[in-house]
C-alpha cells in the first residue's frame, strides 16, 4: 500500500497515531488502509480477528508505514484501560491522536422474543465498549503541531438505523446506534473547551460478501432504493471505502471546526 503523498499535507494527519477498534476487517480494514495511506501510524484493536489483523498490520509496515495490532474485549474494562496504557508506552505510538470507534455487533429478532442477555450484548459492545474507548483516548490527546489548535479526534461509527427506523427486526440494534448518536453530541459539548473534536459517521447498508450471503434481497432492495447513480444511471451499495473516506475527513485538519456532527454516508437512501 502506497502513502497518498500528495494529500497527505491537506489532511494533516501524517505521523498521527490513528487507533481503530475492529479495524482488522470490513469497514475497519477500510479505514486503517485508508488512514494509514494518508501517512497515519495506525493501532489496530481487535478481539477474535488476530489473523486479519496481523496481516493488515504487516501489509502497512511493508509500504513504509506504522502499524501495530493489539487484542482487547472493549466491552471490559480492564482490558480497556491496559491496552491504552500498552500503546501510551508503546514508542511508536505514545499519545492518542485520533480515536475511531469502529467496533460493533449486530443481530436481528423480533423484541417479544429476544433474550434480554442478547440485548445487553448489543449494548455492551456498540455503546459501553465505545464510551471506555472514547475515555481512554481522550485522557491520553495530545497537541500535536498548531494547524488547527485541536489536541485530538474522535470519529464514532453510527448508523442510519440511529436517525431512521432499520430494515426490521433490528429495534434493539437500532437503539444501540441512538445511544452513539446522542453521544457523540453530548461527548462534543463537554470535550470541545479541551480542544478535542468529537463527530460520527452514519453509514447506510455496507456492501460485503458477508452481506450478500446474509441476505441478497435485502442487498438488491435497498441498491435499487439508492437514488445515488453513476453515469451509466446504475446504483450500488455504500462501500466500506465510502465509509473509510468520510472518517479520514473527519479526522483530518479539513474539519478542524466540525465537531458534533454525524455524517450520514448512505448514496441517498434516507431521502427515499
Amino acid at each position: 500500500m502506497k502513502k497518498q503523498a500528495d494529500n497527505i499535507d491537506a489532511f494533516g494527519l501524517n505521523g498521527k497515531t490513528a487507533v481503530i477498534s475492529g479495524g482488522a476487517v470490513n469497514i475497519g480494514r477500510a479505514i486503517s488502509r485508508h488512514l494509514a495511506g494518508l501517512g497515519a501510524k495506525i493501532v489496530i484493536i481487535y478481539n477474535s480477528s488476530r489473523g486479519p489483523a496481523d496481516e493488515l498490520a504487516a501489509e502497512i509496515e511493508a509500504s513504509g508505514g506504522t502499524a501495530a495490532s493489539f487484542k482487547a474485549d472493549i466491552s471490559d474494562d480492564s482490558q480497556v484501560c491496559a491496552l491504552f496504557e500498552k500503546i501510551a508506552a508503546d514508542r511508536r505510538f505514545g499519545g492518542v491522536d485520533i480515536m475511531v470507534n469502529n467496533s460493533g455487533i449486530f443481530s436481528m429478532s423480533r423484541q417479544s422474543e429476544l433474550p434480554s442477555d442478547e440485548w445487553q450484548r448489543i449494548f455492551d459492545v456498540n455503546v459501553k465498549g465505545l464510551f471506555l474507548c472514547c475515555r481512554e483516548a481522550a485522557r491520553r490527546m495530545q497537541v500535536k503541531g498548531e494547524s488547527c489548535g485541536c489536541r485530538g479526534s474522535i470519529v464514532n461509527i453510527a448508523s442510519i438505523n440511529a436517525l431512521h427506523p432499520g430494515f426490521g427486526l433490528t429495534a434493539h440494534y437500532d437503539a444501540a446506534k441512538g445511544a452513539v448518536a446522542a453521544y457523540t453530541r453530548s461527548l462534543a459539548a463537554e470535550l470541545g473547551p479541551e480542544g478535542i473534536r468529537v463527530n460520527a459517521v452514519a453509514p447506510g447498508l455496507v456492501d460485503s460478501e458477508s452481506l450478500r450471503e446474509f441476505s441478497a434481497d435485502l442487498a438488491l432492495t435497498v441498491e435499487g432504493r439508492n437514488p445515488l447513480r453513476n453515469s451509466r444511471g446504475e446504483t450500488r451499495l455504500v462501500s466500506a471505502d465510502d465509509v473509510a473516506k468520510a472518517v479520514a475527513f473527519l479526522a483530518s485538519d479539513m474539519a478542524g471546526s466540525i465537531t458534533g456532527e454525524i455524517i450520514v454516508v448512505d448514496r441517498g437512501y434516507l431521502l427515499t
